[in-house]
């Protein structure tokens, strides 16, 4: 077993980072995560690694990743829940670590989606007129067609704006419709560029989502991905979401319209609306509207069941009568007779590409219809708000899938984040359980911030039920008083939107008239925009759901209070959620203590680490879920915690 630690000449205190870098700071539990991930990549052994805010978990697995790759010459893939942390370790940590190890070579990766193909670029610009609906979606291609002449990567970030989905759609770099080595402008293709810097970098940087993408493909021998032998996950807390999203598979009524539009629009646009293809027209017609049909149908499910939940399970096959399948195959079939009769290649290559899409979705309707996949879960979405329709299945469990084709495949996987550990211990048995992850070094890291100096701890003794009228009007009175005596800036999280807008319509009138700042998530402000506003007012309040409780890093005085209002239990409607509770009783188990109960931990661990993000922060934390006080499971949430001072409160009185 190699045990020798490679990486104290660059982490200690006296190493080579601590000389090179300017006001440096040694912190053991770095040095303690490093040298144990350092040692399960050498052993081919997997990791999991609970790293609290402040630990620096970056260059932590840094430093043996690039030792890793250098030596062994070797490709190491980092894998983040996030953009922010992508930007983090391409613009900042990978620099660092690059002024001592000047050779390593490093890459953001990204999918094919992002980058515009040249050739479909100038095949679009040929046949503007005949696409696109809008004078404003030509004129876009032409700037687009401008910017590519000037760029070096293609990448649409670099755009500067979100294109029109119909403009991009005509111009992306397209698996379907990639020539390869064949291509004209293979030379200059930005996709093949990024491809060969790749294959030139030692790490690899890139997202859950990509990654699991690439691993559901590998099957098909159609990665994203080059060989390697080391991934490491940060933000690994979200990894069982993003490989059930990846690992199934999902059909809506909106991608079906998307692409019937992009081939004859109701408008007389699309890729066929030039041609002399009048039967292929005809055929976009009849599954434009057998899809009207369809999808009524699914809509109609949904309301025959039991509630109003807009989510529902398809307990048995072939529920809904398939009429959209045959005819996308009518469809596919009419565009590639087309293509043999095409003026020229790009045109026959499109062509074939759009029936490649209506094959491709065909046979999804037909595997979700009739339920090909055993022990996955089928379900239809019908939002009430009119958004889109959805068929998808998922699977029961990911932990066989993620044994088979990452942990028995991979050698040596790296989980880090500052919450993975649902109880006290080092074991990680719940995540492992649900990722089917059996062998492993384990490892909790201390926090490096003294929490019983700066932060305190506020928890509600007042058993009011937390979904009754009684505690909403309970929590907008206490969250009030307690804000006229704490200017500072404050997130207030909730578990749902309802929840959220009642109480701020209760308190808005109050913090108006007290001149405080309020933000709220569903306004006309993106959560990237409120943070930045956020941040920027230096004491503001802001109300906000699921996507707040992580993923957000305000330091300093901008933040001084985080008022959890309800325990983040999962809902407990959804049929996911349901069948992997039944499965957990059919194995003799207790579905809220197995599984409700440390998923809710790790998420108010989450919500918890949004206030003590460096050493010179402080604040208050609130929790107003009496639950943590009251029902006999609450002391394993308070367990979780780091230990700080903690005061018993009660909503129904001033604070």
């Amino acid at each position: 077993m190699h045990t020798t630690d490679d990486t104290l000449p660059l982490l200690g205190p006296e190493g080579l980072l601590a000389k090179e870098l300017p006001g440096y700071e040694h912190r053991p539990q770095q040095l303690t995560m490093s040298s144990l991930i350092g040692e399960a990549i050498a052993n081919g052994q997997h990791a999991v690694v609970e790293a609290p805010t402040g630990v620096g978990k970056s260059l932590a697995y840094l430093v043996p990743a690039a030792l890793h790759a250098i030596r062994n010459k070797r490709k190491v893939v980092i894998s983040t829940g996030t953009i922010a942390l992508q930007e983090q370790l391409i613009h900042k940590d990978i620099p660092t670590l690059q002024k001592v190890l000047p050779g390593l070579r490093a890459v953001l990766v990204k999918g094919r989606q992002n980058y515009l193909s040249l050739r479909r670029m100038e095949y679009a610009t040929s046949g503007q007129q005949a696409l696109f609906e809008q004078r404003e979606q030509a004129r876009e291609l032409q700037l687009i067609k401008e910017w590519a002449a000037t760029s070096n990567v293609g990448d649409r970030a670099d755009l500067g704006y979100d294109p029109h989905p119909a403009v991009w759609r005509q111009v992306v770099s397209d698996a379907n419709n990639c020539l390869g080595r064949r291509c004209p402008r293979y030379d200059s293709c930005f996709f093949y560029q990024a491809r060969r810097a790749i294959e030139e970098a030692d790490i690899l940087v890139v997202n859950h989502h990509l990654y699991f993408a690439d691993l559901a493909l590998r099957g098909e021998h159609a990665a994203i991905l080059p060989a390697h032998d080391v991934v490491i996950f940060d933000e690994a807390h979200g990894l069982e979401d993003v490989a059930t999203d990846h690992l199934g598979t999902s059909i809506s009524d909106a991608q079906i319209r998307y692409y019937l539009d992009g081939l004859w629009s109701a408008k007389g646009k699309g890729l066929l609306a030039e041609s002399p293809w009048g039967d292929g027209r005809m055929a976009v017609e009849h599954c434009r509207q057998a899809a009207d049909l369809f999808w009524r149908d699914v809509a109609a499910l949904n309301l025959r069941a039991a509630n109003d939940e807009a989510v529902q399970r398809i307990a048995q096959a072939d529920a809904i009568d398939n009429s959209l399948s045959p005819q996308l195959d009518q469809l596919a079939k009419a565009l590639r007779a087309f293509a043999g009769q095409a003026e020229n290649a790009d045109e026959a290559n499109e062509l074939k590409a759009q029936a490649d899409r209506a094959d491709l979705f065909a046979g999804t309707l037909r595997a979700l219809i009739s339920q090909q996949w055993e022990h996955y879960i089928y379900y239809s979405t019908v939002p009430a708000d009119r958004g889109p329709i959805a068929l998808t299945a998922s699977p029961l469990s990911v932990a066989e899938l993620l044994r088979e084709h990452l942990w028995d495949a991979t050698g040596s996987v790296v989980l880090t984040s500052a919450t993975l550990a649902a109880d006290d211990s080092d074991r990680f048995l719940f995540l492992r359980k649900r990722l089917g992850l059996e062998d492993a070094i384990c490892k909790r890291l201390d926090s490096p911030f003294d929490y019983q100096r700066q932060a305190r701890l506020l928890v509600n003794e007042s058993p009011l039920d937390p979904n009754s009228e009684r505690f909403v009007r309970a929590t907008a009175q206490w969250v009030g008083d307690f804000l006229d005596q704490s200017p500072g800036g404050t997130f207030i999280l909730f578990t749902s939107y309802r929840q959220m807008q009642q109480v701020h319509d209760l308190l808005a009138g109050r913090l108006e008239r007290r001149q405080r700042f309020v933000l709220r998530q569903g306004g006309r402000m993106g959560r990237s925009q409120m943070l930045d506003v956020f941040k920027s007012t230096g004491n503001a309040i802001l109300f906000g759901t699921a996507s707040f409780w992580e993923g957000v890093d305000v330091r300093g005085e901008a933040l001084q209070n985080v008022i959890i209002v309800k325990l983040p239990f999962e809902t407990p409607g959804h049929p996911l959620v349901e069948a992997r509770h039944q499965e957990i009783r059919r194995n003799g188990g207790n579905p809220f203590m197995e599984r409700s109960v440390p998923e809710a931990i790790l998420r108010l661990k989450q919500g918890i680490g949004r206030l003590i993000r460096t050493s010179s922060d402080s604040g208050t934390l609130v929790i107003l879920d009496h639950r943590v006080l009251t029902k006999q499971y609450g002391r394993w949430f308070l367990r979780a915690l780091p230990t700080m001072p903690t005061e018993r409160i009660r909503i129904d009185q001033q604070p």
